[in-house]
């Protein structure tokens, strides 16, 4: 329920905007990863555990469950990996490293082994990719028929090995479903392939910080000084906006200029990284919203986005430390 509320405040501020003083920023966010690594953990290895399987066929569809292919996934991840320039450099090992067709945990010794080969400090393996494939039908409220679609649960497996470990240092899980049009005629190889782009981006996402793009609102009506300082931030000078934002709340008695400049100061700090002075001004912004209003539904949108964002802000500047923060 909270999801939905949270899509509905969206949807609101999105017609709001249109008619209004609201706008709408849009930016790229580094996001944290799942896992932390130490800073000397510099080249890495990604290696392919999957088990084994026949080619894919480029002319029947195979429903039910489906093992995904390993060299394809693999090197995919890779160059995600490589792409994301977080490690000094990536390196592949695409061969198959089992015959068997089960997925088993790389022993100590094979990692050491492989960790010495392929000279690096740490072991990424894609350990498995299952697909479970089944053909279903989308009906949506507002229409009067179904479409049939062709629905993916995807479940990738991936582990990192240290060497000198006995166990591995994590293992990343993740479940997904993607859907296709069935009157497309999706072939098992084109479906196979698809599938082992999309697994390989989330497991990327779980290992090393991604950009995601976000949205954030933001009041330039009330005045001139509201509206110059709009100016600035679509210029991205949000010192010289704050400050226009700052007389203006210090002016104002009460009312919703006072809140539209206590809420956008809280934005500005938080673009420009203070966690802690954003939750101060989100707390003033509080004392200035009526109930009901255009602005509580603003803030109350904000406050959901700024929670998130802060509590991965430390785990981010922790992952990001390598680079002196520079991000």
């Amino acid at each position: 329920m909270k999801k939905y509320a949270l899509y509905t405040i969206l949807l609101s501020l999105v017609i709001l905007s249109s008619c209004s003083s609201i706008q709408t920023l849009t930016f790229d966010q580094l996001c944290p990863a799942e896992v932390n690594f130490p800073y000397q953990i510099s080249n890495v290895g990604v290696v392919n555990n999957m088990p084994s399987r026949p080619e894919p066929k480029k002319n029947i569809l195979t429903l039910g469950k489906v093992e995904a292919e390993g060299k394809m996934t693999t090197e995919t991840l890779a160059g995600y990996l490589a792409d994301s320039k977080y490690f000094n450099q990536v390196i592949i090992c695409d061969s198959a490293l089992q015959s068997d067709n089960y997925t088993r945990v790389l022993t100590a010794t094979e990692v050491d082994e492989l960790s010495s080969m392929l000279d690096v400090d740490l072991i990424i393996s894609f350990e498995r990719l299952l697909l479970d494939v089944e053909k279903k039908e989308y009906t949506n409220p507002d229409w009067m028929a179904s479409i049939p679609v062709l629905q993916v649960k995807v479940a990738p497996v991936v582990r990192l090995y240290l060497p000198g470990r006995q166990v591995p240092l994590a293992e990343l899980v993740s479940t997904d479903s993607l859907y296709f049009d069935l009157g497309y005629g999706m072939s098992e190889k084109e479906l196979i392939e698809e599938a082992s782009r999309h697994a390989a981006s989330v497991m990327a996402n779980k290992i090393v910080p991604y950009w995601q793009t976000v949205n954030r609102f933001y009041f330039d009506g009330g005045g001139v000084e509201m509206r110059d300082a709009g100016v600035y931030v679509r210029e991205g000078d949000w010192a010289s906006a704050r400050n226009l934002w700052t007389q203006v709340y210090n002016r104002q008695k009460k009312g919703k200029t006072k809140f539209k400049a206590a809420y956008n100061i809280a934005l500005s700090y938080e673009m420009t990284g203070d966690m802690e002075k954003a939750t101060e001004w989100l707390s003033h912004a509080s004392e200035y919203a009526s109930e009901g209003s255009q602005e509580e539904l603003a803030l109350k949108y904000y406050i959901e986005q700024f929670r998130k964002r802060k509590s991965e802000y430390g785990k981010l500047n922790i992952q990001m430390g390598r680079f002196g923060d520079n991000f």
